[in-house]
């Protein structure tokens, strides 16, 4: 058996190994993958028929969801966006009317403004777009370690999407999960679509 000592630094090797690949991508490389992305995304059914989605902010090395958020908005969709909490590994959704409207939050990402934010109920959310660090063929994710998508998650209806978004670089052939480990249903890279349902 497989102790969780053994498992969270098998973890910790997978996470400097890929975010290495994922960093080794130059800025040129990075927008034209996360506009192939974005073009997959727009047309795809699932993101069409749904009313309210969850997007991530991304950081410069991550696939850039700017493209994904402009165009939800452009459609009138009701788009959510992460806003750490106060306590470590909390984090909220709330509503986000323009790009324009973030500014620089804590760890240096960009968030929106605490003081006009509007929560969102995770259980109004028909589609969450999920950053990782690494992500298996199965749907397994790896993050930065500090599990506020696996707390969000855990809130999500059962009939909620989703999708977890990477470069192809960053997908792996089997990730050490655990029993509340919450998978993907669908991954999108530059490649297209890979369904995670077994």
């Amino acid at each position: 058996m497989v102790t969780k000592g053994v498992k969270q630094e098998e973890k910790k090797q997978l996470r400097r190994d890929i975010l290495a690949r994922r960093r080794s991508l130059s800025a040129t490389e990075i927008a034209d993958k996360s506009q192939k992305i974005a073009e997959y995304f727009c047309t795809w059914p699932h993101y069409q028929v749904c009313e309210t989605v969850m997007f991530y902010l991304a950081m410069p090395d991550e696939v850039q969801a700017d493209l994904l958020i402009t165009d939800a908005l452009k459609q009138g969709k009701k788009v959510c966006v992460p806003l750490l909490g106060a306590k470590y590994g909390e984090m909220n959704a709330v509503e986000m009317m323009s790009l324009d409207d973030l500014s620089v939050g804590k760890f240096n990402l960009r968030a929106p403004d605490s003081n006009k934010a509007k929560m969102i109920a995770p259980s109004l959310i028909d589609l969450v777009v999920v950053p990782a660090v690494a992500f298996d063929r199965q749907g397994n994710r790896i993050g930065m370690g500090a599990g506020y998508y696996d707390r969000f998650l855990a809130q999500v209806r059962v009939n909620t999407v989703l999708l977890g978004l990477a470069f192809t670089c960053q997908l792996t052939e089997n990730l050490p999960s655990e029993e509340h480990d919450i998978r993907m249903q669908w991954l999108l890279t530059e490649d297209g679509f890979l369904s995670c349902r077994t």
